[in-house]
């Protein structure tokens, strides 16, 4: 299914960008959801004139618009389409038809739109949702965050009133590690990661293996492989002495007994549980998923370390957090050791 829906017309170095409903339209019958495609109207009385005015100073009118409601059959994408051009002829618009890389606030659109469109002098974004007190959401504030360009709210922009909101970044905890805190580890040792999905146990071995200078090594996750061919490879590891690495959750004492009882005396086990907030770690999740499915929108990103990555649902942290047992001494580890990393957020989803 189509999931971006656009209309794109000539490049401009000037872009007034706007979200549609809440923003420039509302329902006449005061509802939350239009009863049908004739229920609506301009937001405010002065929208087509300040439009106007935009237009007359040399902007392009851009519309932004999440529309979910289309891949859930529950909103006609003509109906959407065709009051956008009744209402607003002279914009080109975008809309996003799902929950992906276009769905505000990731910035899918607005990269697709820049491929279009080309370089820009000047650009802002006005949308109804601040994450104030009684919106619906922080879609639109974290879309500007996120795309880089300035934010007003609907409020500020047509009705010139002084609005109260902030972008609400996750912070990291007072004090944190350092790779370089750890002891190099080299053969006949395995790891085991123990955290939330995309709390960084990935980058935490990349980090590691560069920081030490190590080039002997086998990393294996579930990400990567089936279960059997992984534990296959694990078994191999160890008659070969490697270094190994078990990027996976290993939530419960079980999942990493599996990988401790194969030892023979001679080999160490090392745990390592990075340590992050739920906040966070939904926030990588959401971030490792964007990167990585990027190449979409044409010549934009790179795919994430060469694998396209789907969102994990939520209920896989609640499940991870229900299981969880934390690693101790008496399981058969050596040295067990807690990293809290330094994470700076690129995007705020």
């Amino acid at each position: 299914m189509e999931t971006l829906h656009y209309k794109y017309t000539i490049c401009s170095k000037l872009i007034a960008s706007f979200d549609l409903d809440g923003t420039l339209i509302k329902t006449k019958s005061g509802k939350k959801f239009p009863k049908n495609s004739e229920d609506c109207m301009y937001s405010f009385e002065n929208v087509i004139k300040k439009l106007y005015e935009l237009m007359k100073n040399g902007y392009k009118i851009v519309i932004f618009t999440n529309q979910k409601g289309i891949s859930m059959n529950k909103v006609n994408k003509l109906d959407i389409i065709n009051k956008i051009e009744r209402m607003f002829p002279f914009a080109d618009y975008f809309i996003s038809c799902n929950d992906d890389i276009y769905r505000k606030p990731m910035i899918g659109m607005y990269e697709k739109f820049i491929a279009l469109n080309g370089e820009i002098d000047d650009v802002f974004y006005v949308g109804d949702a601040a994450g104030r007190i009684n919106d619906h959401s922080s879609a639109d504030i974290n879309f500007a965050f996120n795309a880089r360009i300035k934010f007003m709210t609907e409020n500020e922009f047509f009705l010139n009133i002084e609005d109260k909101y902030e972008i609400k970044i996750p912070k990291n905890p007072l004090i944190t590690n350092e790779i370089s805190d750890f002891k190099k580890y080299s053969n006949n040792v395995v790891v085991i990661l123990q955290g939330l999905p995309g709390s960084g146990k990935t980058t935490f071995i990349k980090n590691y293996i560069e920081h030490n200078k190590i080039t002997e090594y086998l990393h294996l996750s579930n990400d990567r492989s089936s279960k059997s061919k992984l534990m296959k490879e694990y078994k191999k590891g160890i008659e070969e002495n490697k270094l190994i690495f078990i990027d996976n959750l290993n939530a419960t004492i079980k999942n990493r007994n599996e990988f401790i009882k194969l030892l023979p005396d001679d080999y160490y086990a090392i745990g390592i549980y990075i340590k992050i907030s739920m906040d966070i770690a939904l926030q990588l999740n959401q971030y490792r998923y964007y990167t990585s499915n990027l190449h979409k929108i044409g010549n934009i990103g790179t795919e994430y370390d060469g694998i396209i990555r789907n969102k994990v649902p939520k209920v896989v942290y609640h499940s991870f957090n229900k299981r969880f047992e934390i690693m101790e001494l008496k399981e058969g580890f050596y040295k067990v050791y807690e990293y809290i990393p330094k994470i700076e957020l690129e995007y705020i989803f």
